[in-house]
Order: structure tokens, then C-alpha cells, then sequence
């Protein structure tokens, strides 16, 4: 199995993970592969890391690429037109791979036939799977939502002259429109690999573009009428459709979840404002046993003296 892999890191901005990511690309079995970095543009020490690690890059064949900002879409096909593989792998530089990663993803692809090998996405910070259950490969599934992660490996041979669409750069699912147009156009064939998962890092950023929903499904209606005329009309009617009322119940679920915590807020709020009371009575009430110590106490002080210091008084007169 000599077949040359091309795999395409791109990085933006993570000084504190490409040198993770590039050492599990280092560390494969698979080892007759040609590295591409790129640079886009970082602002903080990422080049630096990257070219101190690539001095240990056990390839023949390792390229470094640094430039101004440009943007995924950009990046990536300037990857598509330098890699030389017979396959292709895109790696974002702060996800990495487990050292058998290319190696089954490629026995997968040459033993199904396949164009396209993909798979699970690993949380492994918080020891989870990031996408859905059912991952095995159907055309409608693919439509409904994307399966096919942008970190998975292509038969370079079929992409042909498939790119990524610069007009979906810095949004969304410009990766799911790169696989729909391999599939559509050029007949690629997914499979499924169920025996190794992308070891994929969640951040904050990646959390706030997933919860642009508006985005999310601009982009996806954009893509599907994209490819409208090789797509049955009904197919493309129910599937936006079912995105409307998915995306319409997840407003409705989130709104839900802010009414709870509202409400939850209030009753702590209203705890609270109890507990203050309760304090504050209970304050009262002290401040109250208190004065009436204080007058019992003086009253007792004022008879005793009475009692004491008049027969003394008296005594002392004699």
C-alpha cells in the first residue's frame, strides 16, 4: 500500500496546537506522505512553531506556506492545486490524528472502492462523539445535513475540477458544498470508517459559528439550489422544508431554555430576598432580646444597688 498521501494542514492563529497536530502527522504508519502547511496569515507566534517543527518532519516532501489572511475556501484550494497525492487529507491545525488514522482510512478507501473515507469526530476533551449516530453513507442523508467532515481523505483523482466555493469563505459549509459537488459531479463514492475517529478540539469560536443558525441554513439553501437542476425539486422542497421547522424548533427550544432560566434565576432571586428576611427578622428579634436584657439588667442593677449601698449608706452615718 505506497500510495502517496497529501495531507494539508491549515492553520490560523494556534500557536498553542499546530505542534500537537503536526507530530501526530509525523508519528503515522503510514508514512509515504507529502506535508503541506499553511500559514494564513496568523497574528501570534504559529509560524515560528510551525518552522521549528518542521526541521524534524521525517518527510522528503514538506512544504511550509505562510501569507496574509485569505480565508479557508482560499487556503484550501491553494492546497488542491499544490498537493501531487494520490489522495488528499485536509487536517485543521488544532485537531490531530491517531497514529494509525491515514493508514485506516486509506485501507478502507482501496477496499471498498471508495473516492471519498471519513469518519467520527472525537471529542477528547469531553470523551465524546461530535456527530450524529447513524454516519453510514446514503445520498439523502448527506443532503439532509452533512456527514462528511472537512477532514477526510479524497481520491485526488476525482476531484477533477471540483474547488471550494470562494463565495461561501469565512461562513459555512463550505466543505459540505466541496463534497456534494465531488458526489453530484464527479460520481465520488463515501464510505464510512467505524474504526478510527478525528481527534476534534471544541473552542468557543467553533461553538458561536455553530450557533449561527441564520448562517447555517442561508448557506445551506444557497447550495442546495446550487444544485437544484441535479437534485429532484420535491427532494429539494422537503429537505428546506425540514431545515426551517428544525432550525424554527431549536429557536423554540432555546427559547424554552432561557424561559427556564429566567424562571430559575427568579427563584433564587426570590431565595434570596427570603433568606434576607428571614435574617433580618431574625436581627430584629435579637435586637429586641437584647433591649430588654439590657433594661432587666439595668432595672435588677438599679434594686440591687437600692438594697445594697443604702444600708452601707446608713451603716456609714452611724
Amino acid at each position: 500500500m505506497d500510495k502517496k498521501v497529501s495531507v494539508a494542514v491549515t492553520c490560523y492563529n494556534h500557536e498553542n496546537f499546530i505542534e500537537e497536530c503536526l507530530r501526530s502527522i509525523f508519528a503515522q504508519t503510514h508514512q509515504n506522505i507529502e506535508l503541506l502547511v499553511f500559514n494564513d496569515g496568523s497574528t501570534d507566534d504559529s509560524g515560528a512553531v510551525i518552522s521549528k517543527v518542521l526541521e524534524e518532519s521525517p518527510f522528503a516532501e514538506t512544504h511550509y506556506f505562510s501569507g496574509e489572511n485569505r480565508g479557508l475556501a482560499f487556503v484550501r484550494n491553494d492546497a488542491l492545486s499544490k498537493s501531487t497525492g494520490d489522495f488528499l487529507l485536509f487536517v485543521d491545525s488544532d485537531n490531530f490524528l491517531n497514529t494509525d488514522h491515514v493508514e485506516k482510512l486509506l485501507t478502507e478507501l482501496l477496499a471498498t472502492d471508495s473516492d471519498i473515507a471519513y469518519c467520527q469526530l472525537w471529542d477528547f476533551n469531553a470523551q465524546k462523539d461530535l456527530l450524529r449516530p447513524d454516519l453510514e453513507y446514503s445520498f439523502k442523508k448527506q443532503l439532509e445535513g452533512n456527514l462528511i467532515d472537512a477532514s477526510s481523505l479524497v481520491r485526488t483523482s476525482k476531484i477533477a475540477d471540483i474547488k471550494f466555493d470562494e463565495s461561501l469563505n469565512n461562513k459555512t459549509l463550505e466543505d459540505y458544498d466541496f463534497w456534494l459537488g465531488l458526489i453530484i459531479n464527479n460520481g465520488a463514492k463515501p464510505i464510512f470508517v467505524s474504526n478510527t475517529k478525528l481527534n476534534y478540539r471544541v473552542l468557543e469560536q467553533s461553538l458561536s459559528q455553530r450557533g449561527n443558525w441564520e448562517n447555517y441554513y442561508q448557506s445551506y439553501f444557497y447550495i442546495t439550489n446550487k444544485y437544484s437542476k441535479k437534485i429532484p425539486s420535491e427532494l429539494i422542497e422537503a429537505l428546506q422544508n425540514n431545515l426551517l421547522l428544525w432550525v424554527d424548533n431549536y429557536q423554540n427550544l432555546q427559547i424554552d431554555r432561557d424561559r427556564q432560566l429566567a424562571d430559575k434565576a427568579q427563584e433564587y432571586l426570590e431565595q434570596e430576598e427570603a433568606m434576607k428576611k428571614t435574617i433580618a427578622d431574625k436581627d430584629t428579634h435579637i435586637a429586641n432580646q437584647e433591649k430588654v436584657i439590657s433594661e432587666i439588667t439595668n432595672s435588677f442593677a438599679y434594686r440591687l444597688i437600692n438594697k445594697v449601698i443604702h444600708p452601707l449608706g446608713k451603716k456609714n452615718e452611724q
